[in-house]
Formats: structure tokens, C-alpha cells, sequence
């Protein structure tokens, strides 16, 4: 069966499961998840309402109709500027009972559709298209995979560009350049290029700072490769580094390394925070780890789940994260070390390969 058949069918069965009537999904990621179509309609409307009981309709601008493919079991409804866009969406929801909303659909939307329908109950769409997101088939495993691996190959040419007297924006520029060599326009975010203090600030915009020799740098970047995303965080040193360098590297690079291999079927996600965040508040830098242990990944390259202290949701087989435990001492450098993982069904499988090892990269 087509995947995206599946997926329309699995979000039917999950309908029943919770009594809920029908889902309207807006936001380009979760139209292109059950479409296989990427539409960017900006302020127009795009949806498709998946029902209990009857087919699928994918609500589009006429504007998009050469570009919607969507499998031949859901019906298209093309609507024109100047008609009530949320009126023609209105008519193809029940008249009664619970409507789970897209979460990202804006709020004026839906202020204007529950007045048009007062007799049904609206509730977000976290336990529907988040529960079917949350575990990876085997189509986005793949193309993760392969999203990873173009990751590893710039994160390796981009390692051998870096030297003394370059500007982080100069990096930036480059790390963009190799993405597009590799057929890849489209990066997960910004690339985070942090030398020397900067890299204290977790998510330092890189600007027009030097790289000088002793500095540690922080390499944060990934591309979006047929719709899914990559994510690697490595940290180099140029020339050689300090004692206290080598040490926090150590520190973080064991924590991410006992954090993966915690990963299973049936741990809590805050045990795997706990994990990393232990090993380096044991080593005396606790106060200096500022952020989560890590997220989900997929269309988008901040989703659920999220590794956190207080999330005690259980890993699944088919989840994939970003393990990312770092420390960050202000003024002096920071220190990160990223890797995608997928939960297996009796493990784990990393999706970044490049060496995790302290890499000084040579000046002369």
C-alpha cells in the first residue's frame, strides 16, 4: 500500500481509538506527511480533513493545482480568491461531535471556524498526527538515514576548511556552499559556527568573529534532503588545546556516548537526560549544561519527542532524537557533541557516524 495511504489509515484507526470525529491537518510538514505534497500556501488556506466515516479531501488554493498529487483514494477540492475559504472547509466537517485542529494552524482560523461551528467540540490534534509522527516507518528511516549521511560528509569537508583567520560567517557561507554541492538547497536552520567564547552560547549567531589558534569551535548545522531534515553538532579545537579543553571534551563526549547506549524500547525519556546531565554535574559542570539532552526529528527538525528532565513519556521503537549533552563556560568556550539516533527494537542505530573524537585541526 502506498505510504501515505497507510498513514491516512492508521490516523482513521487512531479516530475511533479516541472518538474523535475528524482531523483538519494545515501546516505544510503534516500536509506533506499524509500527501506526500509540500505546499507552501502562505495566508491561504490548505488542509485535508480526515473523517471516521467518509473519504479524505485535501482543501487547496486553485493556485496549487498543478502541484497536488496526493494518493488517488482522497478527494481534491480546489477553492478561488475571493470565496469564504474557511466556510468551503466548515461544510466538509461534521455537523456535530469533536474536531482535532492541526496545532499549528493559527488561531484566527479557528476562532472563525468555531463560530461557524458552534455544535462541535474542538481539541488539538497532539494525540493524532503527534502520535503517528512520534514513531518513524520505515520510508522516513531511510530518508533520514540518507539525510544523515550527507550531514557526515559536510560536516568532514567542513572540518578540513576551517583555519586560523576565518570568520565564523565565512564558515557559514561554506558549510551553505557544500550543503548545494550535494543537491541539498534547503538547511534544518541557520549553521551555528561558534569559536573561541562564543561558543559558550549555545545558539550563538555566528558572526564576524576570527578564528584564532587555541580556540575550540562549535559546528551546529543540518540540510533537508527530500523533505528530511539532518541535525550534527561536532567540536574542534585549532592547534592545541588547553588541559581544561581536553578534560570538559571528555566529560561531554562520555555523557553522549553512556546517553546513547541507554537508549531503548521502554526507558523513560528523562532517564536518558538523566544519564548525560549525571556524568557531567558528577564531574563539577552541572551548572553549566543549559539546555535538554535532546529532541525529535523528521520533516521538521525540532519535534516530538523531547529528551527532558521531566518527560516521562517511554522511548518506542521507531522514535528518532538528537543526543546532544554540552557545557558551556562563559567567556572561555563550550563544548557540544550531536548525533541523530533511531530506537530500534532492541536499541538503538545512529544515523551520524563522523568520529566523535577530540579533532585538532592542524594550523601550520
Amino acid at each position: 500500500m502506498n505510504v501515505f495511504l497507510t498513514r491516512l489509515e492508521k490516523a482513521k484507526q487512531l479516530l475511533g481509538e479516541t472518538q474523535i470525529d475528524a482531523l483538519v491537518v494545515t501546516s505544510s510538514p503534516n500536509v506533506y506527511y499524509f500527501s506526500g505534497t509540500w505546499l507552501d500556501s502562505h495566508e491561504r488556506l490548505q488542509a485535508i480533513v480526515i473523517s471516521r466515516t467518509e473519504q479524505p479531501k485535501m482543501i487547496v488554493h486553485e493556485m496549487s493545482e498543478q502541484e497536488v498529487s496526493p494518493p488517488s483514494q482522497v478527494d481534491t477540492i480546489f477553492w478561488k480568491d475571493g470565496e469564504p475559504a474557511i466556510e468551503i472547509l466548515a461544510q466538509h466537517l461534521p455537523h456535530t461531535g469533536t474536531i482535532a485542529i492541526d496545532n499549528q494552524w493559527p488561531s484566527g482560523n479557528l476562532i472563525e471556524l468555531m463560530g461557524l461551528k458552534r455544535d462541535v467540540s474542538f481539541v488539538k490534534s497532539t494525540q493524532l498526527i503527534g502520535q503517528l509522527r512520534l514513531r518513524k516507518d520505515e520510508v522516513e528511516i531511510e530518508l533520514l538515514r540518507k539525510s544523515g549521511q550527507v550531514a557526515d560528509e559536510v560536516m568532514s569537508e567542513v572540518i578540513q576548511f576551517i583555519r586560523p583567520g576565518l570568520k565564523e560567517t565565512e564558515v557559514v557561507e561554506q558549510i551553505k556552499s557544500l550543503f548545494k554541492a550535494k543537491g541539498v538547497d534547503k538547511l534544518s536552520f541557520n549553521p551555528i559556527l561558534a569559536t573561541g567564547k562564543n561558543g559558550a552560547i549555545p545558539h550563538h549567531q555566528s558572526d564576524d568573529t576570527v578564528i584564532q589558534r587555541g580556540d575550540m569551535v562549535v559546528i551546529d548545522m543540518g540540510g533537508i534532503k527530500d523533505y528530511y531534515c539532518s541535525d550534527i553538532t561536532r567540536t574542534i579545537c585549532v592547534g592545541e588545546p588547553a588541559a581544561e579543553m581536553r578534560t570538559v571534551y571528555r566529560i561531554v563526549q562520555q555523557a553522549q556516548e553512556e546517553a546513547v547506549q541507554a537508549i531503548k524500547p521502554g526507558i523513560p525519556m528523562q532517564e536518558i537526560d538523566r544519564i548525560a546531565r549525571e556524568i557531567i554535574t558528577k564531574a563539577g559542570y552541572g551548572p553549566y549544561f543549559t539546555h535538554r539532552t535532546g529532541h525529535g526529528l523528521g520533516i521538521e527538525v525540532h519535534e516530538e519527542p523531547f529528551l527532558t528532565a521531566n518527560n516521562d513519556q517511554l522511548l518506542e521503537e521507531g522514535m528518532v532524537v538528537s543526543v546532544e549533552p554540552g557545557i558551556y563556560l562563559t567567556d572561555q568556550f563550550g563544548v557540544r557533541i550531536e548525533d541523530i539516533v533511531v530506537v530500534t527494537e532492541t536499541g538503538v542505530e545512529r544515523l551520524n557516524h563522523y568520529p566523535r573524537e577530540l579533532l585538532c585541526v592542524d594550523t601550520n
